[in-house]
């Protein structure tokens, strides 16, 4: 027990001598020192500045906490960049599904119109209002905008697609292709490329 508490008194006196002798004097050495530095005029933080740059280690920490906060900011950005991609994607998809619906209840009234009113020819009432044509079908798509026009037809088979292109406008077809996928639009064209070759060789 006596030898415990002696060696706790021997502890406690090296503490008080490391504070005294070199903790306390080498503080006020260095602040004596920094009040001559700023007496004689030397700026004491740009010399510290200057030396963390020209230290190959601190400078490298430096850097990379740079470089680290560069980084950082870039990602941030593009996660913002894909969140407003992804927003516009989704409002697309919905735009597209209210323009299939659009269209699926056009042809739906297109085919009760055209279809037959299931009476006898002696039963027949004279019918004022023709059924539809594939004229009135191409002027349909001509009255959209070339987006919303490109979007059904992308959704179309390719046949139906060429039937609707080829009587639409040649300005009005070139626009609406300009909206739809890069291929997709090439072999519609290439299509109707090859049908309008066919037309002149025919004639």
């Amino acid at each position: 027990m006596a030898e415990s508490k002696v060696e706790q008194e021997i502890q406690a006196s090296w503490w008080q001598w490391l504070l005294f002798v070199i903790v306390i004097p080498s503080a006020f050495a260095a602040s004596f020192l920094l009040l001559i530095l700023n007496i004689a005029g030397v700026d004491v933080a740009k010399a510290a500045k200057q030396w963390t740059i020209k230290a190959p280690f601190v400078s490298e920490w430096v850097d990379w906490n740079k470089k680290e906060k560069a980084l950082q900011k870039t990602i941030e950005a593009q996660q913002k960049t894909i969140d407003q991609q992804k927003r516009t994607i989704a409002d697309q998809q919905k735009q597209i599904k209210q323009l299939k619906n659009e269209l699926a209840a056009k042809e739906k009234e297109i085919a009760q119109l055209s279809a037959p009113s299931g009476k006898t020819d002696a039963q027949a009432e004279p019918v004022d209002e023709p059924a539809l044509t594939e004229e009135d079908v191409a002027g349909m798509y001509g009255a959209m905008s070339e987006k919303q026009a490109a979007a059904i037809l992308a959704e179309l088979p390719e046949s139906e697609a060429l039937r609707v292109l080829s009587r639409i406008d040649g300005d009005k077809a070139g626009a609406i292709l300009e909206q739809m996928p890069a291929g997709q639009a090439a072999k519609l064209l290439a299509s109707l490329s090859k049908k309008a070759m066919e037309k002149e060789a025919a004639e």
